[in-house]
């Protein structure tokens, strides 16, 4: 039932609901790094809440800048350790 929901949010997540996610974050993202996140959330989510994200974090550090990467690890951290016990 949760990944019904959560593929409903990914299906209807736009570029600039990352941009003002981010932004509510204190997450400073140019529109290149805007669009990177947003092909991994849409393309990737499974892995990234399921599986074994480091994968997508060693490619996601190498095409952002670390000052972001760094806030966006912090965030993803964060909000998996929070909320594990619903997925």
């Amino acid at each position: 039932m949760i990944l019904k929901f959560i593929e409903k949010n990914i299906n209807s997540l736009s570029k600039d609901d990352i941009k003002n996610i981010a932004k509510n974050e204190n997450v400073i993202l140019n529109d290149k790094e805007i669009d990177i996140i947003y092909y991994y959330i849409k393309n990737e989510y499974k892995t990234l809440l399921y599986g074994d994200s480091d994968s997508i974090f060693n490619d996601l550090k190498s095409r952002i800048n670390p000052t972001s990467y760094n806030q966006i690890k912090d965030l993803f951290d964060f909000y998996k350790n929070k909320y594990q016990n619903y997925l």
